[in-house]
């Protein structure tokens, strides 16, 4: 019995080539996609869920309370935390603490490489994560001073095939015995760890309460309630340091956030690395599901379109002695056999489009995700939830004819089934819609991102990093660097800084005012610049002055911005010159320098304190005459900084593309958005036509008629094309309230952010009007020229 279902289904295919290859390709590039975006999202989904009871791991995230007001949420705490909560709290299980130093270069013989990605770790850190040691002991691999492990990329980097365990590496002056050699750190983990090194022994990072840079993780145990256990730590600072709290309205929170969470949801100070974004990853979800209804759609519009051609052959079965049952098992076979096919084609699909989609998100996808349970079982679920959503209602609806009715020829309309494919055609080009409104807004607020006024010129500007540990020698080399590259015309202007713009300023103090006892501390962000940084960047006073050589010493004068002088209570940038502050030094306002976008526009203006204090300087910033013969440019400065310092690496980049970074995510999700869209309308563009094409066919005595009676040819396909723009029209009008709604949530997580463009529901509109238009009247007009007589012969 299986094999005649089997057989007869196959047969019904081939029946109708058209509708058979129209609803295989627009089912298998709905899978594809789908499976694809399935792929991306659980990968997501998936950031350190690799740690052993990872349920029971969390981060200290520490939130800080000015003037009643939130100043600023950090991923980071003090370093006193982590010992406390093991001492004080029986619910705890086990903590440690990572510090992230600035980029330094590490030193084995005459190899010399900037790292990024190292910690400095509590040796306690291989209880909490899991970490596969391939050499050496993790019980004790950190606990000695000065000792180091790293992963086995960065091994091999240093040592080759030699055994790395007992040598010794520097970093920056300082060297660390290697302990230990670990299997490279997963990729979907929140943290990078490449090296990590044994815990720092200034006696400021075991027991300080003010210095916060410093990543807490705690391990409860089993059983332990996260919401009690918070409850209890809330308050913690204020027991330990009284201080912080002595002014009304400041206060500090400490809370717990699970480790799994860390990279979806949580966008803090001074995180580890740029995390990803929830509401990105669940509109993929959504457009996913999307793509797959569409393709459904299809399937089932053709199905119970083409119910009148297949009404006689039910009856006929009906009349043979077939069950209802029989009749929608032999459908189910059909939508079997359909979407099996599908499958195989969307696994050729996805087969060659990985490289280039993995490109496209940046991350490291492999078909070996499909072997995990969290993958393969939506997978499976998506291909049967498919077939029976798909099948189930056609071969029902089928399958309840009366076959006294249709062999009487009685059968002449399906009403509900027209009901029904109508309903589906407004959700597919609804779906559509939204899809492309979403995608405008994603690349104009890209847009407005990339060419608002940043405050500051971006232009021909070369960055050259530093020595991150320069000795007292330091200061004089910078200005020897600076000073040669102007005399050699390699550059217009050289200025250096402790940090350029789109890097997070992790400097930061609490600053109070000396004319106002009334008023509290607040948080500023410091940087380090020279002489000429305000005018190598182009960046303007408000009031007051630059730091200028004929005032003499600077050391203890200061510049602000805008957002601090407002934060500091003045009443505008005049008033704050001449001022003086304290945190630990008295410093004195000389000058406001105008608002500028430290950071990208997700991101709003920081309160920012201007230092002058050249050793402090990290990059030095290279203001190019233009980008001609650029080669040679860059290796003329290669030699002046070899020959000022020799024996680090030389590494630059430019201030544009680097600060264009930050963009990065929005630039990936405006791509895939595009994509997806393209493929929605594609799919449903797909459906459409073939609807058409079968419409047309059904009206063909119809149109013949009318063309006796008169009619013209434009008045045929308006006649034909009418009922599906009308269709289109409606999804466009449902489709508009919620594309809005659904892009200003997106749109809120931006400090600097544009309005949704009111003409993007125009074009969206007009778009689906033209694509629908273009796709029905091939076949209107195909129809409408035919000949009359060919049509009515059979009459």
């Amino acid at each position: 019995m299986l094999r005649n279902y089997i057989k007869i289904a196959w047969r019904n295919l081939l029946k109708n080539k058209p509708f058979f290859l129209i609803n295989t390709l627009g089912l298998a590039v709905g899978m594809a996609a789908c499976l694809l975006i399935l792929q991306y999202v659980t990968f997501e989904r998936s950031y350190d869920d690799f740690h052993p009871n990872v349920q029971n791991i969390y981060r200290i995230e520490y939130d800080s309370y000015q003037n009643g007001k939130l100043a600023y949420k950090s991923a980071t705490s003090f370093p006193a935390i982590a010992p406390t909560l093991k001492k004080d709290f029986p619910e705890v299980e086990e903590t440690a603490r990572l510090y992230d130093a600035d980029a330094n270069v590490v030193t084995y013989d005459n190899i010399h490489y900037r790292e990024n990605n190292y910690y400095f770790a509590d040796n306690s850190i291989f209880n909490i994560f899991k970490i596969d040691f391939l050499s050496g002991d993790p019980a004790t691999a950190l606990k000695d001073k000065n000792t180091v492990v790293m992963s086995e990329t960065i091994a091999r980097k240093y040592f080759g095939n030699q055994n790395p365990l007992g040598k010794t590496v520097k970093l920056g002056r300082n060297p660390y015995l290697v302990k230990g050699v670990y299997k490279d750190y997963p990729k979907n983990s929140h943290l990078e760890l490449d090296l990590i090194f044994s815990y720092r022994t200034e006696p400021d990072a075991q027991t300080s309460w003010g210095w916060y840079d410093f990543f807490t993780y705690v391990k409860l145990k089993p059983g332990t309630n996260p919401d009690l256990f918070q409850a209890k730590i809330l308050n913690l600072v204020q027991k330990y340091n009284p201080d912080r709290a002595k002014t009304p309205g400041n206060h500090s929170d400490l809370l717990l956030q699970p480790l799994r969470d860390i990279h979806l949801t949580s966008n803090l100070n001074q995180e580890a690395e740029v995390n990803g974004n929830g509401k990105s990853v669940a509109v993929l979800s959504i457009i996913a599901l999307f793509i797959l209804v569409i393709a459904w759609i299809n399937y089932i519009n053709l199905a119970t379109a083409r119910a009148m051609d297949r009404a006689k052959e039910v009856g006929i079965r009906k009349v043979a002695g077939a069950e209802r049952f029989q009749l929608v098992v032999q459908f189910l076979m059909e939508s079997l056999i359909l979407n099996i096919l599908a499958v195989l084609v969307a696994l050729v699909i996805i087969q060659i489009s990985a490289p280039s989609f993995n490109e496209l998100t940046g991350r490291p996808l492999s078909l070996t995700q499909w072997l995990q349970r969290d993958l393969w079982l939506p997978a499976v679920a998506v291909f049967f939830g498919g077939t029976l959503l798909s099948g189930l209602y056609p071969a029902f609806m089928l399958s309840g004819f009366q076959p006294i009715t249709v062999l009487k020829g009685k059968l002449s309309n399906v009403t509900g089934g027209l009901s029904l494919r109508q309903g589906l055609i407004v959700f597919q080009f609804a779906a559509s819609v939204i899809l492309i409104i979403g995608t405008i807004t994603v690349y104009q607020q890209l847009r407005y991102m990339q060419n608002q006024d940043l405050g500051f010129s971006t232009s021909n500007k070369l960055i050259v990093r530093g020595v991150e540990s320069g000795d007292s020698t330091y200061e004089a080399k910078a200005n020897a660097f600076k000073q040669e590259l102007e005399r050699a015309n390699l550059v217009e202007k050289a200025t250096a800084s402790a940090y350029v713009p789109g890097i997070e300023i992790l400097w930061t103090n609490g600053f109070r005012r000396l004319d106002r006892s009334d008023m509290a501390s607040n948080t500023l962000y410091n940087t380090a610049i020279d002489y000429n940084f305000l005018e190598a960047y182009d960046i303007k006073l408000a009031a007051g002055r630059n730091f200028d050589k004929t005032f003499g010493t600077e050391r203890r004068n200061v510049l602000l911005n805008e957002t601090a002088v407002k934060l500091l209570g003045f009443d505008n940038p005049a008033d704050a010159l001449g001022k003086r502050i304290r945190s630990g030094d008295t410093l004195t306002i000389v000058g406001v320098v105008k608002d500028y976008h430290q950071q990208g526009l997700q991101k709003g203006h920081w309160p920012m304190l201007l230092r002058f204090l050249p050793a402090a300087d990290r990059f030095f910033s290279l203001q190019l005459s233009s980008a001609d013969d650029l080669p040679a440019k860059l290796a003329g400065v290669k030699a002046v900084y070899d020959k000022v310092f020799p024996g680090n690496p030389f590494e630059y980049f430019f201030l544009d593309t680097f600060f264009n970074e930050q963009y990065k995510a929005e630039q990936q999700f405006g791509k895939v958005c595009t994509l997806f869209a393209g493929l929605a309308i594609f799919i449903a563009c797909l459906g459409l036509f073939a609807l058409a094409t079968f419409i047309a066919k059904q009206r063909t005595k119809e149109i013949g008629i009318r063309k006796v009676l008169g009619a013209t040819v434009p008045s045929l396909i308006r006649l034909l094309s009418r009922d599906f723009l009308k269709l289109v029209v409606i999804s466009i009008i449902l489709a508009s309230p919620l594309a809005w709604y659904a892009m200003n949530r997106w749109l809120a997580d931006f400090a600097y952010h544009i309005a949704v463009p009111w003409w993007a529901f125009v074009l969206a509109g007009i778009t689906s009007l033209a694509i629908a238009l273009l796709t029905v009247s091939y076949q209107s007009i195909k129809a409408a020229l035919m000949n009359p007589v060919k049509s009515l012969r059979s009459e």
